[in-house]
């Protein structure tokens, strides 16, 4: 999951009518993926610099770099004129280790055969028909599938965890000054409140 801060930028479209995503984004900064495995006490963190702004590309050197994981990704999106998503979605193709050199040279070629990820959303080709063209020639076989919803992990409990990691000062600093103490979550907006006596509760 992730969120944007600044979600309103206005840029004139590119000379073949896409959307600027990377002049929005630019080059200047870093992408941050941070794992949060149920096996660790802490979350696995990699960072790697932007490339272009484009995200799928830096998504793509995300996993070269810091995880050494031969990864294509492909995204894009089609916006009305007022501004509404008329078409959305995206792929990402992983080698497993035992994948040869002509399994990656025929994924190429199917990468580079296929329309644009939006012109195939567009004319109606559903998701398994855009994961088997991609992986056409490797004999593909369909495993698993899932219908895709945006649902955010936070909930009370995690909240105090992090209420909780700001140590005992800061607690009693806040439980001090606020008649509830109200957390938001970044990435949903949902809103957790919590009183000054539940505050102090975290101290212990």
């Amino acid at each position: 999951k992730g969120c944007i801060d600044h979600p309103l930028v206005e840029l004139p479209a590119k000379e073949n009518g896409h959307l600027d995503v990377g002049g929005a984004v630019g080059k200047d900064g870093v992408l941050t993926v941070i794992r949060d495995n149920k096996l660790q006490k802490e979350p696995t963190v990699g960072q790697v610099p932007l490339v272009s702004g484009e995200i799928a590309e830096d998504i793509t050197s995300y996993y070269a770099v810091s995880e050494q994981i031969p990864t294509v990704c492909g995204l894009g999106v089609l916006v009305n004129p007022d501004l509404t998503v008329k078409a959305a979605g995206g792929y990402l193709v992983q080698l497993l280790p035992f994948a040869d050199e002509a399994c990656i040279q025929t994924l190429e070629d199917n990468v580079n055969r296929l329309p644009s990820l939006t012109q195939m959303l567009t004319s109606g080709m559903t998701a398994e028909q855009i994961a088997m063209a991609l992986l056409e020639g490797l004999n593909p076989n369909l495993l698993d599938e899932a219908e895709v919803t945006y649902r955010c992990d936070c909930s009370r409990e995690r909240t105090k965890g992090v209420l909780a990691s700001l140590g005992k000062q800061d607690l009693e600093d806040i439980a001090s000054k606020q008649e509830e103490i109200q957390v938001c979550c970044h990435f949903c907006n949902k809103v957790y409140s919590f009183t000054p006596q539940e505050v102090r509760e975290l101290e212990k």
